[in-house]
């Protein structure tokens, strides 16, 4: 039975109360009684700001200052809760001044939130309309090391939030991480190399506007370590550049342009000793360029590529002695070598992703199980699963997915592949399954029979037209560490008056398990 519910700490109800305070002085501000609400923006702006200075005033001077970003996090969410409501409210019997009047007032209760000895923001979670109040006072978060700014303006204008961008973080020297996707520029770029001297992580993807220009800017960032790239202007000499001079760098995200650059690097000048890359990710690389790649990045951890017929023995990546993640898009298990490859490697890895890779049956997930004994995270997305096979391998000289904590299956698959998987996974944490795998009853109560699933924290079944409630209360039973048993919706033998019945049984009985929908239906 999953655990009952406790208190919440002191900490967390006086952070929650805060943010209620700040929709409290919200609501007040726009009731039918106050003046403000009832007055342009342009007639007392002044007031406006002042009230939101006070009120930001009062609350970061009588909150301990490690307790800063969790309080932001809290009004935020009250502030975005009460834009909200304010919207819902809405009524064509209101003049439109009088409402936009009350939306401004709340929608600049977002200021509040906003202070110098803030840590982290992350921009992107909130609603657009609270998004554009936070860039315009960026320059108020000089105390940041974490900013997240989203995808600014998504490219449209990014001259126009170049100058707001610019303005905010001049006076961030604390800065280690920065994303920015779309609007980056070189400019940007160049004011945070200048500044941010402490920077580690840069994150401009799908910035047209960085080009080959921000190289020797980047290049006065030594220690960086993340810089994602992909689909920016940058050239294949600019790249070569980076790779060379960031002797720090580990992660370069993905580019498809990855061999090209290692082999125009490879017969470089400026090339002379190992990269010290740990991570690869492209979509266009051959046989030559995954040789280069072990030549030239041998602390390689993770891999992540495409294959084609460019790539003729997917067993070359077993020359990578520290491989700890495996990535691999569009193969066949046995032809394209996959099979031989964990035969080598799997002792290593700890995380396999398959991706489209076809010819798999039962016999490839048992060479799986025996070839990789210590795998984490296991995910089969769109993958060919072969329904008839005939097992060769009757006794297991491994025991099946003992160290498993996170398993993916999107695919259309026969129940024994699921059977095999479930039954075998004594400390899983977390499963995923898609909508073709034809799960019901009668497999969960067998694989429930053989492997409780005492570890199990979280499941998600995305559609099955045969589990019902006998699965629920199976999973109940067994499962106490149970935290998350979403999509119950999609689940076809549950009607809409048991599942309502069972959420309430879960709250009358204080049952500490979220069975809330995370996709919309």
């Amino acid at each position: 039975m999953p655990k009952k519910k406790q208190p919440l700490s002191l900490e967390r109800l006086s952070l929650a109360a805060v943010g209620q305070f700040v929709a409290h002085i919200g609501r007040i501000m726009i009731s039918p009684g106050s003046p403000i609400s009832h007055e342009m923006p342009t007639q007392r702006p002044e007031y406006l700001q002042n009230t939101f200075q006070w009120l930001n005033e009062l609350l970061y001077s009588s909150v301990p200052r490690s307790l800063f970003d969790k309080m932001a996090t809290h009004i935020l969410t009250s502030v975005s809760e009460l834009i909200k409501e304010t919207k819902d409210s809405y009524s064509q019997d209101q003049p439109m001044w009088l409402f936009l009047n009350k939306m401004n007032i709340v929608v600049k209760l977002t200021e509040v939130a906003v202070n110098y000895h803030l840590r982290e923001m992350n921009i992107s979670v909130w609603p657009k309309i609270m998004r554009h109040v936070l860039y315009q006072t960026l320059e108020k978060m000089t105390g940041l090391e974490t900013l997240n700014l989203g995808s600014g303006s998504g490219g449209w204008k990014t001259s126009d939030f170049e100058k707001t961008v610019i303005q905010g973080i001049t006076a961030m020297k604390n800065l280690v991480s920065l994303c920015l996707c779309f609007d980056c520029t070189d400019h940007i770029i160049s004011i945070v190399a200048n500044n941010c001297s402490r920077l580690r992580i840069l994150d401009v993807t799908s910035s047209r506007s960085v080009t080959d220009r921000s190289i020797p800017s980047l290049l006065n960032c030594q220690d960086l370590r993340q810089l994602l790239l992909y689909r920016t202007s940058v050239s294949i000499e600019g790249y070569a550049e980076l790779l060379v001079g960031l002797k720090n760098l580990r992660d370069l995200g993905r580019c498809d342009e990855f061999g090209t650059i290692l082999e125009h690097l490879r017969f470089s000048s400026t090339y002379s000793h190992p990269l010290g890359l740990h991570i690869f990710q492209s979509r266009d690389v051959t046989t030559y360029h995954l040789n280069l790649l072990i030549e030239m990045c041998p602390c390689v951890r993770h891999v992540s590529i495409y294959h084609d017929e460019r790539i003729s023995d997917l067993t070359v990546l077993a020359a990578l002695n520290d491989l700890r993640e495996l990535k691999l898009m569009s193969c066949d298990f046995y032809t394209d070598h996959v099979k031989l490859l964990l035969e080598v490697k799997g002792q290593n890895l700890t995380w396999l992703h398959l991706e489209h890779v076809e010819e798999i049956d039962l016999n490839a997930l048992i060479y799986i199980s025996q070839f990789c004994p210590n795998l984490k995270k296991l995910v089969f997305y769109n993958c060919d699963f072969l329904e008839h096979t005939s097992v060769s391998m009757k006794t297991l000289s491994v025991k099946p997915f003992q160290y498993l904590e996170y398993i993916m299956c999107v695919v259309d698959c026969a129940l024994v592949h699921l059977e095999f998987l479930l039954s075998n996974c004594f400390n899983i944490k977390y499963i995923q399954l898609g909508s073709s795998t034809g799960i019901g009853d009668d497999t969960m109560a067998k694989v429930l029979s053989v492997n409780p699933m005492q570890k199990l924290e979280e499941l998600k079944i995305l559609y099955s037209d045969n589990l019902s409630m006998h699965t629920v209360n199976l999973l109940m039973n067994h499962c106490d560490n149970l935290r998350v048993l979403s999509e119950l919706e999609s689940w076809q033998g549950i009607s809409p008056a048991e599942l309502q019945q069972f959420r309430e049984h879960l709250k009358n009985s204080n049952t500490d398990l979220d069975v809330r929908p995370t996709l919309s239906y």
